[in-house]
């Protein structure tokens, strides 16, 4: 099951929001040692208590996280802008009314889940943007997502690459149109 909702309505969604905050702890310090807040076995940062972000969150028919992805606009505070221009200092700022930045994909699978969580994440990342007018979504991810995606039927368009304590991170931009939305569902045999 899919669900769609901003930081302001995640009161609506408080089993959703809570249980994909644990997740990204889960993901993000205990798994991949990022340096990240983490309170209360969740993590939480500013750009959401701050900026009323949009999180699109898929879960197992238990009610439990699959996946999930937090988007921006561009044309207020992102993290390339705020955090991660230090390591593409000649990157122009990409902002735009028709750009947002997606941030913290997260994805916990188990043993026997379906792969298709990762398609209806993407699927309806693109619904959502495609009925908000938005055509393009940039992101910073580290190499093995670049798999990820690609094998997700959308392949991003690398900007600039960086080191960050000895990884290689990308900047890309990612095209969103009804054609990228079909090849994206088509690749998990998901139903528009």
């Amino acid at each position: 099951m899919i669900k769609v909702f901003s930081y302001e309505d995640r009161w609506l969604h408080h089993e959703t929001y809570n249980n994909m905050l644990k997740a990204r702890a889960s993901v993000f310090q205990d798994r991949l040692k990022w340096d990240v807040c983490v309170k209360d076995g969740r993590e939480e940062d500013d750009y959401d208590r701050k900026y009323n972000p949009l999180y699109i969150v898929s879960e197992r028919p238990d009610g439990s996280h699959a996946t999930s992805m937090r988007v921006l606009p561009t044309t207020g505070p992102t993290m390339l802008r705020d955090i991660f221009h230090q390591f593409f200092p000649d990157c122009p700022d990409i902002y735009g009314a028709n750009i947002w930045e997606t941030t913290r994909y997260c994805a916990t699978f188990k043993k026997g889940d379906p792969i298709t969580y990762t398609g209806e994440l993407f699927g309806e990342l693109c619904r959502v943007c495609l009925a908000s007018g938005i055509d393009h979504l940039t992101g910073i991810f580290f190499k093995p997502m670049h798999r990820i995606f690609c094998r997700a039927g959308w392949e991003p368009v690398p900007v600039m690459s960086a080191e960050h304590d000895g990884k290689t991170i990308t900047l890309a931009t990612f095209e969103v149109s009804q054609a990228q939305m079909a090849n994206i569902l088509n690749k998990f045999s998901l139903s528009p």
